[in-house]
This record gives structure tokens, C-alpha cells and sequence, in this order.
């Protein structure tokens, strides 16, 4: 049994998966367990969830498919989800992974009506987010990498939001101690961004930054600590 479990929610483009990897390696390749440290369910693809309790946390990757969907294993995945963090499994939700929980607790998602957000991004910490580990050692405008056309248009009930921009009030939100999402992906690095940039013929800037591995390894530091 490994320390960590990525829950991979969808494949990317195919134009840049065999040249520079897919959701879960981007992520295994960042967080500080590694590939050793890791184990990889795929429920997109039928993979049984197992049971979350002996790892010390869960990672609930991007995805190119839609939380709006509503396929039977994003439910799955979303009830799964949610009692493993009932039950003391600290999750961190992205992109996708941070709207099917937001929704799963209340919350609602939808098309963001200010348009795409993609490339790299500043997003400002709000005073939670300042103060919030996760966030530990930053500044008060990150530069992160973004990808995505929906977005948390409500928020759970409890959530704290953590940080946002014009284009996406909820950038970031904490509920209760043990789960934090981002809509952003920290995983990502500017040279992904840039090739899924150009396979998708999307408008964005091209920048490198290490504020998404920061935001890794801090909450790696605050699950083992």
C-alpha cells in the first residue's frame, strides 16, 4: 500500500499525452511521494474505487469532461469522495476533482458566463487564504496555470473561499479541516500548459511559476505533519 491515492477523472489531449504524460503523471511527477509513493484508480475507465482508509490522502485529478455530465461514476466518485473525507482522509480536489465535491456538498456548477480561463493566470488569497497553510510561504497574487470553462457559481454551504480572480470568484475554496480545491491545476507545468494550449488552439499565456509546486508540497506538509 502506497502513501497517496490519485483518482484520475479523465485522459488529455492526445497530441500531448505521448510526449509529455497524462493527468496522473503530471501529478506524480509533482507531489513529493512520487511514483513510488502513489497509487492510480481510473474510474472513467471502470476501475473499482478501493477502500481510501489506509492511504494519507486522496487527489481528485482534472479532467476534459464535464462535472455537468453527470455520468454514474462522477456520482460514484463523488459519494466515494466525500465519506472518505467524513471519515478522516484529507482530499485535495482540482479542476474537476474541486467542482464534483463543491457540488456534491451543495454547491453548484456551471458554465463560467466570463468565458474560458486558460494558460497562466494570477489569482489573488483571500484573508482565509493568506492564512491558510495551504497557501504557507506565497504571495498575496499567485501565478498558477488554469484550464477550464465551468466553474463553482455556488458555493457549498460551510465552504471558505480561499482565493479567486475576475474571471473566477472561487478559485479556491477549504471545507471543514480536511478538504481543499482548486480550480486552478498546480500539477501543471508551462510546458504542458503550452503544448495543451496549442493542441486546443486556446488563447493563453505561457509562463513558468512555481507557486503550484509549493501548494503541493504544502499540502503534503499539512497531511504529514
Amino acid at each position: 500500500m502506497r502513501e497517496l491515492l490519485i483518482v484520475q477523472t479523465g485522459t488529455s489531449h492526445p497530441d500531448v499525452v505521448p510526449r509529455l504524460g497524462d493527468n496522473d503523471d503530471w501529478f506524480l511527477d509533482a507531489l513529493p511521494p512520487g511514483r513510488a509513493g502513489c497509487d492510480v484508480v481510473r474510474p472513467f475507465l471502470g476501475d473499482a474505487l478501493p477502500d481510501p482508509a489506509p492511504y494519507r490522502g486522496l487527489v481528485l485529478t482534472g479532467s476534459p469532461l464535464g462535472v455537468r455530465d453527470a455520468l454514474p461514476w462522477m456520482t460514484a466518485l463523488s459519494r466515494w469522495s466525500l465519506d472518505a473525507l467524513h471519515d478522516g482522509t484529507p482530499v485535495l480536489a482540482v479542476c474537476f476533482g474541486h467542482q464534483l465535491l463543491g457540488e456534491g456538498l451543495g454547491g453548484r456548477v456551471e458554465k463560467n458566463p466570463n468565458g474560458l480561463e486558460c494558460g497562466a493566470v494570477e489569482v489573488g488569497l483571500t484573508e482565509a487564504g493568506r492564512a491558510s497553510p495551504l497557501f504557507a510561504g506565497l504571495e498575496p497574487t499567485l501565478v498558477v496555470q488554469a484550464m477550464h470553462n465551468d466553474v463553482l457559481v455556488k458555493p457549498p454551504p460551510g465552504a471558505t473561499r480561499l482565493a479567486g480572480n475576475a474571471n473566477t470568484t472561487w478559485q479556491s475554496f477549504q471545507w471543514g479541516p480536511r478538504l481543499h480545491a482548486v480550480q486552478f491545476h498546480p500539477e501543471m507545468r508551462a510546458r504542458v500548459v503550452g503544448a495543451l494550449l496549442e493542441a486546443r488552439a486556446w488563447p493563453g499565456e505561457v509562463r513558468a511559476s512555481s507557486d503550484g509546486q509549493r501548494i503541493l508540497d504544502n499540502w503534503w506538509g499539512m497531511i504529514t505533519g
